[in-house]
């Protein structure tokens, strides 16, 4: 490869503003960068929108969450900005990640809480892999808070039980979401 074919990629990491339409693609508006936009052709924009689906809708049913975004982006010959690749993640208003409105009830929470929690998050997970969505440190037996989510399969649930059993140390708190509202915490 000749280093003339090399482009130079920088790398945005921000809050999103807004998706703003462009005349053939989209624009991405990052906060705190008033007048620099963010270009997104098409179909990487339909890629996020697929790939990212339940964190856009999270953050856009919810005033209060923000949105993040990671990009890599290269500056075309007219010195725009290109995105390259893209991920976004939604966070609570107090700047802690969630994945589904239970959970950020659960956030809520354990903001209100004078305790110590720590925040699971799913790394390389799929959906139809149970989490610890969170921790409470501070006592004697730690606890792991896991949200069950409505309508899951044996095998989830096999994997949860495996998880359970298999950290005896700690005591678990179970919401099943398909039962009704998240109960008092331990």
């Amino acid at each position: 490869v000749c280093s003339a074919d090399l482009r130079k990629l920088m790398v945005l990491i921000g809050e999103v503003k807004g998706f703003e339409p462009a005349r053939s693609t989209r624009r991405i508006v990052v906060k705190h960068m008033p007048g620099f936009a963010f270009m997104l052709d098409d179909a990487l924009h339909r890629r996020l929108r697929a790939r990212f689906e339940r964190e856009l809708s999270l953050w856009e049913a919810d005033e209060t969450s923000h949105l993040m975004v990671i990009a890599t982006f290269g500056l075309n010959p007219a010195g725009l900005a290109i995105v390259e690749e893209i991920a976004v993640m939604v966070v609570s208003e107090h700047w802690v990640p969630y994945e589904s409105v239970h959970e950020r009830k659960l956030v809520e929470v354990l903001g209100r809480v004078r305790e110590k929690s720590v925040k699971g998050m799913r790394y390389n997970l799929t959906d139809d892999q149970p989490i610890a969505n969170a921790l409470l440190q501070s006592r004697e037996n730690p606890v792991a808070l896991y949200i069950v989510p409505a309508g899951v399969d044996e095998s989830f649930e096999a994997a949860l039980r495996d998880m359970i059993e298999g950290r005896p140390e700690m005591t678990a708190w179970l919401w099943r979401v398909g039962e009704g509202e998240m109960p008092a915490l331990p």
